[in-house]
């Protein structure tokens, strides 16, 4: 089936809607952090069965243990933002490897079976994830400072040690560092770029939609919406009707008032005529004082109907200060022998038969 068009809302009237990708992260991150601990759990008992465990890969499993359970709760019931959740997850990964780089470096009694090879395989992962939970230049500082940490760790073993192999390791544990976050900021700034160009492309094509004063959608995107409304007429046989709208004595308001007024009364007017609409209607702005409803699936009656009600709801009460204003309407639903231009031009013409009939009233259009 065709997508219902978009149309553009006035800030006022829009309401919050979730956003469902953070609700896919929040199920992924609880799946990792149970997985994380079943999988903490089972390599603990493989190692303690083989008789390979030392007490500071106990107090590694441990840290585990009690991690994945503490921040699964803190993301179930939303007990921190996401953004915090995220950096707790980095700056404990990176903890857990600086405090066995500690140990395997300096304290061999209680870190000699950690290996440093695996160990300088996950400190590379530290920096990717760095990378994806912070902005372009907090992520280039986070990574930098846990860099310097490990480099820090490190220096004294590699200015003092007589182990070539370790130390040739360390250093290109640290040349590697270095290129990886380097590639890592590179891209980063590209992809800020990217998302920049498409922020000013979704900005721009809501400004060639949107009236500015208004904030309605505008003559072009209503036609657009006439004619998406066309298509599924001739296509699957749902009618529909236009309203077109004019604020009678416009022109003495502005005249008396100045043209601030008017434009306060133009937009106030848009306010009040969003109040009677369905959600699946389209109120803009066409030009001037007139605006046009698209009302989808909606005979010639209930649009009349609608446009009386409208012209009562306006003029029941001042419409800014102590200013009442009246609107008179043209109504028009749509015919086999209508086109988008037939279907305007008969609203219009029932528009000035209403202003021709006194005003504050709503006329329908004699059929194509």
């Amino acid at each position: 089936m065709p997508l219902t068009p978009r149309v553009a809302v006035p800030p006022g009237d829009r309401k919050p809607v979730p956003y469902a990708g953070h609700e896919r992260k929040r199920a992924a991150l609880l799946a990792i952090f149970v997985l994380g601990w079943v999988g903490t759990v089972l390599a603990w008992m493989v190692i303690e069965s083989r008789g390979a465990s030392s007490p500071v890969l106990r107090a590694v499993f441990a840290a585990n243990v009690v991690f994945h359970p503490l921040m699964a709760a803190m993301v179930c019931w939303r007990l921190l933002p996401e953004r915090l959740v995220d950096l707790g997850c980095l700056l404990f990964a990176a903890g857990i490897c600086a405090a066995c780089m500690v140990l395997r470096l300096y304290f061999p009694a209680y870190g000699g079976r950690i290996d440093l090879e695996p160990l300088y395989l996950w400190i590379p992962v530290i920096y990717v994830f760095a990378f994806t939970v912070a902005g372009h230049k907090s992520s280039l500082a986070l990574s930098l400072g846990i860099m310097a940490l490990f480099f820090l760790i490190s220096l004294p073993y590699l200015l003092h040690s007589s182990s070539e192999r370790f130390v040739n390791l360390t250093i290109q544990l640290h040349a590697v560092s270095a290129v990886l976050v380097a590639a890592l900021h590179f891209f980063s700034g590209y992809q800020q770029r990217l998302q920049k160009v498409q922020l000013t492309m979704d900005e721009l094509a809501v400004l060639s939609h949107t009236d500015e004063l208004t904030r309605l959608p505008n003559r072009r995107r209503i036609s657009q919406v006439v004619g998406y409304e066309l298509l599924r007429f001739e296509r699957y046989g749902r009618g529909f009707a236009l309203i077109m709208i004019d604020i009678d004595h416009f022109k003495d308001v502005n005249d008396r008032l100045g043209h601030q007024a008017g434009d306060r009364v133009l937009k106030a007017l848009a306010l009040r005529a969003r109040q009677t609409l369905r959600d699946g209607d389209t109120l803009g702005r066409w030009g001037g004082e007139e605006f046009v409803i698209v009302l989808p699936e909606a005979g010639l009656d209930d649009a009349l109907r609608k446009a009386r009600a409208l012209c009562t709801h306006v003029a029941r009460t001042p419409l800014i200060d102590d200013l009442v204003i009246t609107i008179s309407c043209g109504v028009a639903s749509i015919t086999p022998a209508d086109t988008a231009e037939s279907l305007f031009h008969r609203a219009d013409t029932a528009l000035y038969t209403a202003k021709q009939r006194g005003r504050n009233r709503a006329e329908s259009a004699a059929p194509a």
